[in-house]
């Protein structure tokens, strides 16, 4: 047989979905991956990433359905959607079935006195936002991928971004869910109860779809902001910009949105092709809200630039830098690859770590950028990438030890990882306490007996990645990294 012919389709799922079921070894292979660029030899070493067939629901009903048939057969399902992140949370890791939920994609309702919106999971952050200012309205929170990430997708993840300083996670946001758990039945499921033992949504926000699959999803928003005003700082060192997004960040008013960028940002989008704002450590803020909240902002950070020696750029590179807040991942164009790390990260400890990073980065002879979003009056979310070279599986492989590298930086300086996915399964111990890992494993087993829900992810790692012998391998590789420097 061809290895793009199409093995026999399952009569049951192709007489519910019709063309919207396949077994084609081609379409089959697109869901291999995620954002994460990993050669197919070492793939083969962590999971099964080929699914044996794609479904592509477009109703509660047919998730259900399918769902029933999977734990009838004790089929694995992996959910994915746009798949936007990069640690293999929506990779099939046994095989069996990838549930595609594009198709459950859009705004559902709108209710104007609630001030809530219901909408489909599928639908992606960025046109729901456009959705919603047609009719005067707009989200609370949204992610740095707005353009592709989905609803559900970010509700399953850690679900902050873009807002989250001033209005809380995602999950603070969810109203109610539609969830199909794992035996098919379908349940609503409240933002919040008063009743001990309730099932709520907050069980399901960042469970990564390992308990159930969300098909509906009810969110507050906001009457659009009256007025919004956008500033830049530039800061003669990191120190002085941490001091100042710290201070704003547990000021009244709370900036929608902070991002901060470390000055190897800017030497990583030169190599990348683009030209940035300005060198230095920048910290870009947004306000938003009733004109007096607006200004009340502009005296705020005019204020905290005096006393942390920070310099204001003009309105036009801060209107610049808001306009850009989505094309982070541009760096990848000084790749061919980018390899990296994402952190949470206390604001009191982003200097720290990105002195770290320097010296990781010196010492292996690499271009690292780091750059974050403050998140919550304390911590912020941090990424910090470097160049690598996929189709090079030996250097890949060296490259790889430099994230391990980099997440004990942020250990250091009292972070974790941000997502687990698969590959940072090897961090759980050091990520959650053994009461928490105790309770999300029994949260599991109990709501998924069969482990049917995107198994191999969240509760422990694969044995290629088993912590002890993934440690000490990755500071072997580093090493080597290190020593075979001008070779690479």
């Amino acid at each position: 047989m061809s290895e793009l012919s199409s093995p026999s389709v399952d009569p049951a799922l192709a007489e519910l979905l019709g063309d919207r079921y396949t077994e084609s070894a081609f379409e089959r292979s697109f869901y291999r991956r995620d954002l994460a660029s990993v050669p197919p030899t070492l793939a083969a070493l962590v999971g099964d990433t080929l699914p044996s067939a794609v479904a592509r629901p477009r109703t509660a009903e047919e998730v259900s359905t399918i769902i029933g048939y999977a734990r009838q057969h004790k089929l694995p399902v992996t959910p994915r959607a746009a798949a936007t992140t990069a640690y293999w949370n929506a990779v099939p890791m046994r095989g069996g079935l990838v549930l595609d939920l594009n198709g459950l994609r859009g705004l559902v309702s709108l209710d104007e006195a609630a001030l809530t919106a219901t909408m489909l999971p599928g639908t992606r952050w960025q046109e729901l936002d456009r959705a919603l200012a047609r009719r005067g309205y707009a989200l609370l929170s949204y992610p740095t991928s707005a353009p592709s990430a989905t609803v559900g997708g970010w509700i399953s993840m850690e679900g902050h971004g873009i807002g989250s300083l001033k209005h809380d996670g995602v999950a603070e946001q969810v109203t109610g869910l539609e969830v199909v758990l794992a035996d098919g039945s379908i349940v609503y499921v409240p933002g919040t109860s008063e009743v001990p033992g309730t099932l709520t949504a907050s069980r399901f926000a960042g469970a990564e779809g390992t308990l159930g699959i969300i098909t509906r999803v009810e969110l507050r928003i906001r009457r659009q902001p009256a007025a919004t005003g956008h500033h830049l700082l530039i800061f003669p060192d990191m120190a002085a910009l941490q001091a100042a997004a710290a201070a704003l960040a547990a000021a009244t008013p709370r900036p929608f949105y902070a991002h901060f960028a470390a000055p190897t940002y800017g030497r990583f989008m030169r190599r990348a092709g683009f030209e940035p704002v300005a060198d230095g450590p920048l910290l870009a803020l947004t306000y938003d809200g009733e004109p007096d909240e607006v200004a009340a902002g502009a005296e705020a950070v005019r204020r905290e630039a005096v006393r942390c020696r920070g310099e204001a750029l003009s309105s036009q590179a801060a209107a610049r830098e808001w306009d850009e807040r989505f094309l982070a991942l541009r760096l990848k164009r000084a790749g061919p690859s980018v390899l990296g790390a994402e952190s949470w990260l206390p604001l009191a400890g982003i200097a720290g770590y990105e002195a770290g990073v320097s010296a990781l980065a010196a010492q292996q002879g690499l271009l690292m950028a780091t750059y974050g979003t403050v998140v919550t009056p304390g911590l912020a979310t941090v990424m910090s990438l470097y160049p690598c070279d996929e189709s090079r599986l030996i250097s890949y492989v060296l490259a790889l030890s430099l994230t391990k590298k980099l997440y004990d930086v942020a250990f250091r300086h009292g972070g974790r990882p941000y997502g687990t996915g698969v590959w940072n399964t090897p961090y759980l111990s050091r990520t959650f306490s053994r009461a928490e890992l105790a309770e999300r494993r029994s949260h599991k087993a109990h709501m998924d007996p069969s482990h049917i829900l995107n198994p191999g992810k969240a509760y422990q790692p694969p044995p290629v990645l088993w912590s002890p012998t993934f440690k000490l391998g990755m500071e072997l590789l580093a090493g080597v990294r290190r020593a075979a420097q001008g070779a690479l």
